[in-house]
C-alpha cells in the first residue's frame, strides 16, 4: 500500500483542523439549480426539514485520482469552514495500476447539490465518469416536532411529581418511589434533548462522500474489453453453477461411496474367514 499523497495531506490538514474547531451553524435548506446529467436533483427547498446525504462513486484513470481528489478538497477549502469541512480522507494503491480513494465532506445544505455537480465536471474533465450517485433523506423535521411534544409531556409529569414531593404526609417508601420516577423522567428528557440537537445538526449540514476507483482491464469500452468482460462473466456463472452442483451432490456421493466401501469391507471379511470344518 502506498503512503498517502503529501500534496493532498498538506491541503486537507488545515481543513481538518478547522473542522474540529468550527461550530455547527444552523441554516435552512435553499433551492438549488438543475442537476448535471447523471446526478440526483433533490433541491433542499423541495423537502424542508429533511436531512440529506449525497454519495458519489467515480471511475478514473489511476494516475488522475490523486489530482481529482485534491481538486475536490481544494474546492471545499475555498468555501470556508462554515460552508464546507473535510471530515475524512483516504488513498490506497496496493499495486501500480490499482488505486482507490475516498473523500468525506460536510457541506451547507444550500451548496451541497451544486458542489456535487462541480465535482462530476472535474471527474469528467480528467477522462473519468460517474458510476453511482445516490441521495438519502431522513425526515428529521417531523421527528423533532414529535420529540418536542414528548418532552412537553415529560416536563408536565416532572412538575406533577415535584408537587407531590413537596406535599406533606408522604411515607418514606412513597417518597423514594417518586424520587426514582423523577430521576428516570429527567434522564429521558436529557436523552430527547440530545437527540433533537443531533437531528437539528443533520438538517443544518449535509454529508457528501466521494469514492474513487481506478479503471481495471475489463472497464474499457473497446470490442476486445467488452468480449473479455462477457467471457469473464460467463466463466463466473459456470463456476457458480458448478459450486452449487457440488454442494448438492457431494453429500449423496459421500453417502453412496461410504456404503460401497462398507459393503466391500464386509465382503472381504467373509472371504478371509475360513468356514468351520464339518464334524465327523
Amino acid at each position: 500500500m502506498r503512503s498517502f499523497p503529501l500534496p493532498l495531506l498538506a491541503l486537507c490538514a488545515p481543513a481538518l483542523l478547522l473542522s474540529a474547531c468550527a461550530a455547527e451553524k444552523s441554516e435552512a435548506p435553499a433551492s438549488e439549480d438543475a442537476a448535471a446529467a447523471g446526478a440526483p436533483n433533490i433541491p433542499g427547498a423541495v423537502a424542508p426539514g429533511v436531512a440529506f446525504r449525497y454519495d458519489y462513486a467515480f471511475t478514473l484513470p489511476g494516475k488522475a485520482i490523486s489530482q481529482v481528489q485534491q481538486k475536490h478538497a481544494a474546492a471545499c477549502q475555498k468555501l470556508g469552514p462554515d460552508r464546507c469541512r473535510v471530515t475524512g480522507v483516504s488513498y490506497e494503491q496496493p499495486r501500480e495500476d490499482e488505486v482507490s480513494a475516498r473523500l468525506d465532506l460536510l457541506l451547507a445544505p444550500d451548496v451541497a447539490h451544486a458542489f456535487g455537480n462541480d465535482a462530476i465536471a472535474a471527474v469528467e474533465a480528467a477522462d473519468g465518469k460517474i458510476e453511482h450517485a445516490s441521495v438519502q433523506g431522513e425526515n428529521a423535521g417531523d421527528a423533532i416536532k414529535l420529540s418536542q411534544s414528548d418532552s412537553a409531556g415529560i416536563q408536565a409529569e416532572i412538575a406533577r411529581i415535584e408537587d407531590r414531593l413537596a406535599a406533606k404526609g408522604l411515607t418514606a417508601a412513597e417518597r423514594v418511589e417518586l424520587q426514582q420516577q423523577l430521576a428516570s423522567l429527567r434522564e429521558q428528557l436529557r436523552g430527547q434533548v440530545a437527540d433533537r440537537k443531533a437531528r437539528e445538526a443533520s438538517i443544518a449540514s449535509t454529508p457528501v462522500s466521494f469514492s474513487y476507483a481506478s479503471e481495471g482491464i475489463l472497464a474499457g469500452e473497446g470490442t476486445f474489453t467488452k468480449a473479455a468482460s462477457a467471457s469473464w462473466s460467463s466463466v463466473e456463472g459456470l463456476l457458480a453453477f458448478i459450486t452449487l452442483l457440488l454442494g448438492v451432490a457431494l453429500p449423496w456421493v459421500a453417502l453412496i461411496g461410504g456404503g460401497v466401501l462398507a459393503w466391500r469391507w464386509l465382503r472381504r471379511l467373509r472371504i478371509r474367514t475360513p468356514e468351520p470344518a464339518p464334524s465327523e
